[in-house]
Formats: C-alpha cells, sequence, structure tokens
C-alpha cells in the first residue's frame, strides 16, 4: 500500500509514519510545510492520502491570508492534485471541533462549529466530500478528539508541562468542571493506519475513546506530584462537555486505550519529573 502524508512534520505524522514502518503496512510518502510544489509529483504513486496537514498556530486576527491558506486552500490543493493522479481513496484528519458545544457527537448529528478551527475543518469537510462524491474519490472523514501524548505542544497536558518546566502558573478554566474525551496520539495514529488500509462503510467517524474525563481531576493528579505547581483562575469560558460517541467505531476497532491517569502515572511523571530534578530558582527550560 502505497500512502501519501500530509502534515508528516505535526505531532500525529511523525506518529503515524513510525508505526508505518514498525508494522510494515505500507509504504508513506511524506508532505511537509516545503513540498507542496512537488504534490502532483509525490501523489502520482499513491493509493490512499491521508490528509493531517493543519495550522494552529497562525492567528485569524493577524494573520487570516496565512491561516486560510494553511488550513483550507491547502486541502484544494491536494483535492484537485488527487483528482489529477486518480487516486482511489482520501482520508481528512477533522477535529471534534465540528460539534461546537452540542452534546451530541453522533457522526449524523447537526455540526454547529464556534471557532475558527472547528469551522476551517467543517469547510473542509465539505469540500472533500462534494469534490470526491463528484469525482468518484473514496473519502473518510475522521473527526478526533482531544489528542496528547507524543510531541503533542496544544492540549492541557502540555500547557501543564510548560508551567511546571518554568515555573509560571497554570490557568484552570471554569474551575476545571469540563469534562473531555482524551485519545493519546499512539492510539490515533494505530486507528488511522488500519482504518486507512482496510476502508470502512463510513465516511464519516469519530476517533475518541468514548470516556469523558473531567479537568479538574487531571489536574489535581498532577499537582499532587508536583506541589510546586501553582494553579489561577482563568476567566475564559469553554463548553463543559464534550465525549465521542464511537459507536461507528468500536465496529471496526476492539483495541484498549491508553487511559490518561497512566500516562499521568507513567510517561508524563516521567518526563517532568528529570525537569523538576534538574532546575534550579535561577534556571528556566525551553517550552517543550
Amino acid at each position: 500500500m502505497n500512502i501519501l502524508l500530509t502534515g508528516a512534520d505535526g505531532n500525529f505524522g511523525s506518529e503515524f509514519c513510525k508505526q508505518a514502518v514498525a508494522t510494515n503496512a505500507g509504504r508513506v510518502t511524506v508532505v511537509g510545510r516545503g513540498d507542496w510544489g512537488d504534490i502532483d509529483e509525490k501523489m502520482a504513486s499513491a493509493e490512499v492520502v491521508v490528509h493531517a496537514a493543519s495550522d494552529l498556530r497562525t492567528s485569524a486576527k493577524l494573520e487570516p491570508y496565512r491561516l486560510l491558506d494553511s488550513n483550507v486552500m491547502s486541502t484544494a490543493t491536494l483535492l484537485e492534485s488527487a483528482r489529477r493522479q486518480r487516486v482511489k481513496r482520501l482520508v481528512f484528519m477533522s477535529s471534534c471541533a465540528v460539534y461546537g458545544e452540542d452534546m451530541r457527537t453522533g457522526e449524523e448529528s447537526l455540526c454547529c462549529p464556534i471557532t475558527i478551527n472547528g469551522i476551517s475543518k467543517h469547510l473542509n469537510e465539505k469540500l472533500v466530500s462534494e469534490f470526491c462524491e463528484s469525482n468518484g474519490i473514496e473519502y473518510q472523514i475522521l473527526r478526533v478528539f482531544n489528542t496528547y501524548g507524543g510531541r503533542d505542544r496544544f492540549s492541557i497536558f502540555s500547557k501543564l508541562k510548560n508551567a511546571l518546566a518554568v515555573g509560571s502558573p497554570f490557568t484552570l478554566n471554569n474551575e476545571g468542571r469540563m469534562q473531555r474525551d482524551f485519545i493519546h496520539v499512539k492510539d490515533v495514529a494505530a486507528i488511522v493506519l488500519n482504518l486507512s488500509i482496510a476502508g470502512i462503510k463510513y465516511t464519516h467517524m469519530n476517533i475518541g475513546t468514548g470516556v469523558a474525563t473531567k479537568i479538574s481531576k487531571l489536574v489535581e493528579m498532577v499537582a499532587l506530584k508536583f506541589p510546586g505547581l501553582v494553579i489561577q483562575q482563568g476567566l475564559t469560558q469553554e463548553a463543559e462537555y464534550s465525549r465521542a460517541d464511537t459507536t461507528r467505531l468500536r465496529q471496526y476497532w476492539s483495541g484498549s486505550f491508553i487511559r490518561v491517569e497512566d500516562y499521568i502515572n507513567e510517561n508524563f511523571s516521567d518526563e517532568l519529573s528529570l525537569l523538576w530534578e534538574n532546575r534550579s530558582p535561577a534556571s528556566s527550560y525551553p517550552l517543550v
């Protein structure tokens, strides 16, 4: 199986490549930030395209053109290349952000995104579905819930790690009442790799554990291990509940998931312990 992967430089992309090699699942051709000019050449031998490229750093307030170019026009470029190169299947990595604040997360539920990320992901979903249906390309839209672990730079775990590394306060919004469905990047990569190769009958599928964990619980677990963690209350209001409906996923995936509690007690804690032991009052660590 020849797989083309965009977003290969990211957390998910690097883990996907690692697992593809380890399982001998197929040959992966990677597309990084500087490779879009050669997309047709890279696409030529691809049987499956996994589109995971996404820009979460660029601000809509400061660089709207760059944001749209990174998150929307890249998809349009990829779709047109897929048509020219007669690609059989395209997998788009979407997000639970498309559901907005609605607690209903069945794949047939009405999507009401409220963030720029959610809106752009939903627009991409529409582009992918309409284009692929019109051009005879099989497609899968995978709505991934809250990814953590690996080289993560955006989850609550990354923020906790940063706060401990530099000795800055961690901001806890809504007193930590929010509940989220957390899924480790290793589990995401394993599922996506399996679905990309095997194919599924559904065009849309949630990728999550089906379990919601309270944010305050996670912060308390870290604070117990690291009493030096300073917590400050934030004023930003966040959606209070998000959990994946995994009815469809469970038809294709029977594996177990890495539990966030185990991650904190094992990998996460080991990494932070090393940073904490080497930390001195005068030193500061780079953000990790």
